[in-house]
Order: C-alpha cells, then sequence, then structure tokens
C-alpha cells in the first residue's frame, strides 16, 4: 500500500494528525500510522476513500460503501475495505501499476462522489505531497485496531490481481462525465498542454471529431447507462441526481467508445436512444437541441482525450533523447564503443569520483555527465576531436533517467563553475537557443587516459528511468554487481567507494526493488530487473507526460519572445494577421544576432516569461456564465 518507504504517526503531541514521520517497517507502530498515497513523481496507483462516521453515523457509511462498491463492481473495480472502532471504513482500490495517476487525474472523481456519498472525506487523495491513509491492523486513535473486512487471502488477491485498466476514467463516465469548468487548466502552459493532448488523441475535425482509435474502449457500454439512453427513466438518483448527469453519462460513455457528435445525433433517431433523445427535448427546437448536443459532446471528447493515459500504455507514443528508459538501446544510437565518448565519460566519472567522493551530489553529477555523453553522441558534433554539445535542462532530464528539471540545471552549474571540470560552457543560451557545452578532459586525467576498469564501466547511453524511484545512489553499485565485477559486499563498497553506512542501505534498496540477492555476504542479481522496476511504477506515463509538459513550455515561451522581440505589428491588425504571427512564432526562432542574443538574456534575467494569464478566470466565467467569446477589436 505505501508508495514510498516511510509512514507517519499520529502521537499524543499532533494534536489528532500523522504529523511525525518514521521509516517503514514490519514492526507494528504504537501509535496510529498512516502510508503515503503518492511516490516520488507525484502519482499513484491506489485509490483511498476514507468513510468518517462523525457527522452522519456509522449506519450512513455503511450505506455509503455499499454504494461505492457497487459502482466500482461495475467498472472493473476491485477493493478491500476495513472499518475502525468509531464506524469509519476505508474502500482501498488498487489501480493499475503501469498507469499511475496524478492528483489532477483523480480530482473529478472526488467531487463526484463528495456530491453523492456525504459520509466520504476526500482530503486524503487530495494531497501528492502529504497525503497518506491508516492501513488494516493499525492502531485507531480511539482504541483498538482497524479490522479488515473478510479474509486476509482475497485482500491479498485484491492487491495482486488490482483493478482493470481505466477504472477511475469509467467511473467517472458513468457517474457523469467531467466538469470541465473545474478541472480547466488555470496557467498558459497548462491551456497548450492540453491542447496538444486533444491534438495527440483526438481524430477528424468538426461534427467528425472523435477519440483515436488507439484509445478507444471496446466494451459494451455499462448496462444501466443503456436502459436510460432508450428509456430515459433514472432509476438511482443517487448515481444520477438529475437528468443532466445521466444524459452526460450517455455521451461520455459513447465518446469513449470511439463515437462522434454526428454518430450521436444519428444515434438519437433510434429505437436505442429513444430515452437520450426526450433528454434533449426541453431545448426546444432541433437547432438548439443540435447546438447543445455537440457542447456536451465536445465537453466529453475533451475530458476523454485527458482521461484516455489511463486505457493505454503511452510509451511508444513520443520518442526523445532520453530513450524510454530502457537499458537497451536501439541499434541506430547504440553509442556504447564511441571511443571518444566513452574515454571522456571515464575520465569524467573519475574526476567527479575524487572531487566529490562522500558528496550527496557525486551520484547526480555522475547521472548528468553521462547524459551529457549520450545526448552529444546523437547530436554527432566534434570540433578538433572535442565533443560539443548544446542541450537544454529539459531535454537533459529525460536521458538523466527522469531527474526533475532543476536538479539538472543545479549540477550543470556545479560542473561549469568548479575547476578542473570536464563540462566547459562555450556559449551561454539565450531566446530559443540552449547553453553549449564542450566535453573536455578534466584537471588532473592520466596522460594515457582512463584505464580499463574505468572504460568498462563508463556507458553512452541514457540513464534508465527506473533509478528516478529507487534512488541514484544505487546505480554504481548495481552496475558493479551486473556486470561481475564484485560479488562480495566487502569488494561492492570498495569499488563503488561507498563508506559501510551509506553502503548497506543502498544494497537494502537494491535488494527491495528486487534487482539483486545477498547470501551469507555473497551478492548475485535478483529475479526482477531496471525495466520490470520501470513498469511496475509507470514511468512510461511520467515519460510521456513530461514531454508534452516540454512541448507546451517551449511554445508558450517562443510565443512571448516573439512578441516582446519580434517585428511590430502592421497597421491594420486582423485576426488572420494575428493568427499568421502567432504560428510564426511557434514554428520558427527568430534569427539573431551577438547583440540581440544579450538583449534577450538580459530581459530574460529581469522578467522571465509570465508564470499565469491573470485574465483567464475572468474570461472563463464569462464564458461559462454568459456564453461570452473574444471578438476582433474594430480597426
Amino acid at each position: 500500500m505505501a508508495a514510498r518507504h516511510s509512514m507517519r504517526l499520529s502521537t499524543p503531541s499532533d494534536d489528532g494528525k500523522f504529523a511525525t514521520p518514521r521509516p517503514l517497517n514490519s514492526r507494528l507502530p504504537d501509535a496510529p500510522a498512516a502510508v503515503p498515497l503518492y511516490g516520488k513523481h507525484g502519482r499513484t496507483v491506489l485509490l483511498a476513500l476514507d468513510f468518517d462516521a462523525k457527522r452522519h453515523g456509522a449506519a450512513q457509511v455503511d450505506a455509503d460503501v455499499e454504494r461505492v462498491l457497487a459502482w466500482l463492481h461495475e467498472c472493473g473495480g476491485r477493493a478491500v475495505t476495513d472499518r475502525s472502532t468509531s464506524g469509519g471504513r476505508h474502500v482501498l482500490v488498487p489501480l493499475p501499476t503501469d498507469t499511475p495517476l496524478r492528483v489532477e487525474g483523480l480530482r473529478e472523481l472526488l467531487d463526484a462522489l463528495e456530491k453523492r456519498l456525504p459520509t466520504l472525506d476526500k482530503s486524503p487523495m487530495l494531497g501528492s505531497s502529504h497525503g497518506c491513509i491508516s492501513v488494516p491492523g493499525s492502531l485507531c486513535r480511539e482504541g483498538g485496531h482497524r479490522r479488515l473486512d473478510g479474509p486476509l487471502a482475497a485482500a491479498v488477491e485484491a492487491f495482486t490481481l488490482r483493478s482493470d485498466r481505466g477504472v477511475v476514467a469509467r467511473l467517472v463516465a458513468l457517474l457523469g462525465g467531467a466538469d470541465t469548468r473545474r478541472s480547466r487548466p488555470r496557467t498558459a502552459v497548462a491551456v497548450v498542454e492540453a491542447a496538444l493532448v486533444c491534438e495527440e488523441r483526438l481524430v477528424g475535425v468538426g461534427d467528425d471529431r472523435r477519440l483515436h482509435p488507439r484509445y478507444r474502449l471496446v466494451s459494451a457500454i455499462p448496462t444501466l447507462v443503456a436502459t436510460f439512453a432508450r428509456t430515459g427513466k433514472i432509476t438511482d438518483t443517487s448515481r444520477w441526481p438529475s437528468p443532466s448527469e445521466a444524459r452526460q453519462s450517455v455521451i461520455s460513455s459513447a465518446v469513449l467508445r470511439g463515437a462522434s457528435a454526428r454518430d450521436i445525433e444519428a444515434a438519437l433517431r433510434t429505437a436505442d436512444y429513444a430515452g437520450l433523445r426526450g433528454a434533449y427535448a426541453r431545448y426546444g427546437s432541433s437547432t438548439t437541441i443540435a447546438k447543445a448536443l455537440r457542447r456536451d459532446v465536445a465537453k466529453a471528447l475533451t475530458w476523454a482525450a485527458r482521461a484516455s493515459s489511463q486505457f493505454r500504455d503511452l510509451a511508444h507514443e513520443n520518442k526523445h533523447t532520453g530513450g524510454a528508459g530502457g537499458t537497451r538501446v536501439p541499434r541506430t544510437t547504440d553509442f556504447r564503443n564511441d571511443p571518444i565518448r566513452r574515454r571522456w565519460l571515464a575520465a569524467a566519472h573519475m574526476w567527479i569520483d575524487q572531487e566529490f567522493l562522500g558528496s550527496r551530489q557525486r551520484p547526480i553529477l555522475l547521472a548528468v555527465v553521462q547524459a551529457l555523453a549520450y545526448t552529444s553522441a546523437l547530436a554527432g558534433e566534434l570540433v578538433e576531436g572535442v565533443p560539443v554539445v548544446a542541450v537544454g535542462g529539459r531535454s537533459l532530464s529525460h536521458s538523466a533517467g527522469l531527474m526533475s528539471e532543476s536538479t539538472v540545471w543545479a549540477a550543470l552549474r556545479l560542473l561549469r563553475d568548479a575547476l578542473g571540470s570536464p563540462v566547459l560552457r562555450i556559449a551561454r543560451g539565450a531566446g530559443q537557443l540552449p547553453d553549449r557545452y564542450a566535453l573536455t578532459t578534466p584537471a588532473g586525467a592520466a596522460a594515457d587516459g582512463p584505464d580499463r576498469v574505468a572504460l568498462e564501466r563508463a556507458r553512452v547511453e541514457p540513464v534508465h528511468h527506473a533509478w528516478s524511484v529507487i534512488g541514484l545512489r544505487g546505480r554504481t553499485l548495481y552496475d558493479l554487481i551486473r556486470s561481475g565485477q564484485v560479488t562480495t559486499v566487502p569488494d561492492a563498497l570498495a569499488a563503488a567507494k561507498l563508506g559501510q553506512s551509506a553502503g548497506y542501505a543502498t544494497l537494502t534498496d537494491l535488494r527491495v526493488a528486487g534487482l539483486i540477492t545477498l547470501d551469507k555476504g555473497s551478492l548475485a542479481l535478483g529475479d526482477r530487473t531496471l525495466d520490470d522496476v520501470a513498469a511496475d511504477a509507470g514511468l512510461a506515463i511520467v515519460a510521456a507526460e513530461r514531454i508534452v509538459r516540454h512541448r507546451a513550455e517551449r511554445l508558450v515561451w517562443h510565443a512571448w519572445l516573439e512578441c516582446r522581440f519580434g517585428p511590430p505589428p502592421a497597421d491594420q491588425d486582423t485576426a488572420d494577421q494575428r493568427g499568421a504571427t502567432l504560428a510564426a512564432a511557434i514554428a520558427a526562432a527568430p534569427v539573431l544576432d551577438a547583440q540581440d542574443s544579450e538583449l534577450i538574456w538580459a530581459a530574460t534575467m529581469a522578467a522571465g516569461p509570465p508564470p499565469a494569464d491573470p485574465l483567464l478566470d475572468a474570461l472563463d466565467l464569462l464564458s461559462d456564465a454568459l456564453g461570452a467569446v473574444i471578438v476582433a477589436a474594430p480597426s
């Protein structure tokens, strides 16, 4: 259940909150304890629903739990429940591990459930940094222990088999679809990111716009949804408080299965959709009905495009310089035998091991120089035999093992500012141009180059994405064990230049991940691989979403540069001219001389791109409440 190897205790001094952090262990804590719900990347594979008996009583809690369990069963969900001595209950829904969800992906469902289930407390699932839930068997604040409902074997089976793919999206559709006003992005980057997602996952134009075949469901529409579409009758008001939610449930279910506005409009004339036709009858004329239908379909398409990642693995949809996260790279990008960059990487490793021995920065720097070597090999540029690469922190974060962008930037600053560093910045980035680096021989390097052992350890390939979950400190140790260079603990710690405390902690991390085994001091590879760890953590989804976000950030940044430094607009500023200007800003970079570059650099440091559009909320309110649209000012 725990998303991280930690827990939080509720001690007498914590005022009833889980505020005291502790490492996770196998012993029962002597105080009420809760485990974190979200992992390092801010994603979860557990939907934890907390039902509180304080306000409405235990009987209402039981009714709400039975209701949500029935809905989950309809959508392919598996659940484990427990109860506290106060009458409160938890419903724990294990989600597929390869499609972890962020808070934003759960907020729509939690809002819909909160409206229908009065005892639900959604707050544990809303905190990606601090959200936690107490587990069956733990102590209750009121005394006693949380007791598991049903046999332990059934709970183990539920967490082993887990729920079907897309259970959260199916449940949202079942309850009436998403409220697009509440889930609308509020920053310029988020708006562009949502547009890129729609562009990728929707096909067709106008009334023929529909979900891409790769993301569609092939299952039948749920029975009660099909019944309402046929009869227009609501038999369960707890599911659909009004015909509006029932109507949108039909639309969302049809859109998830590939229907377009034209398809649904044609279906309204059939007996199977007679009830849905009646639900739209209140709009009167056929023109108004068609307009309302298109609005509902557009709302469902936007939501379906965003939620479709729950139904399909996105690993192959985006390609980037960091690879898909695997240790194996395609033959066309296999640079492990590149002699120039391999010698440089080996020398850089030796310099970092010497200059940063005992520093927490060492594993990060080792990963960044490997990413630089790989990115340089992809670019293929040599200047007088020295590898040269122009790369930004966002691009480098992918080949550095999904390291955070801020960590990459900090590591690059540390490397380029250090005396004798193997990384030399030869041109400062400005505008759309990234910093440019030369990969040079570090100070103190041997005249005849790195030795054979150092060369064998240097691998010109992307850092595996799995290390973003396990921790970079174990990478060197694992590579030594995998290559067969060490087989005992003392030899491994000596070769990895780790002390006893840090070394054994790192070995524990590797053993918990299943990558190695330790038997009487002898080390060997475990049954699991880095690819298995990455797949179980859903890192393909994390990488794909980061690529889309980076594209959106670049588009917004390029547009800002064009608006600030581009040519002045023409006297007759028409909508077509403004559209052409924006398209040009996104499609092409401005040609900059040295003076322009320095001006842009100074302006960037002084102002930077705006973090958010302050008018978005006002425009959203006018559009949603009054149907307002933006029109061009008279020329």
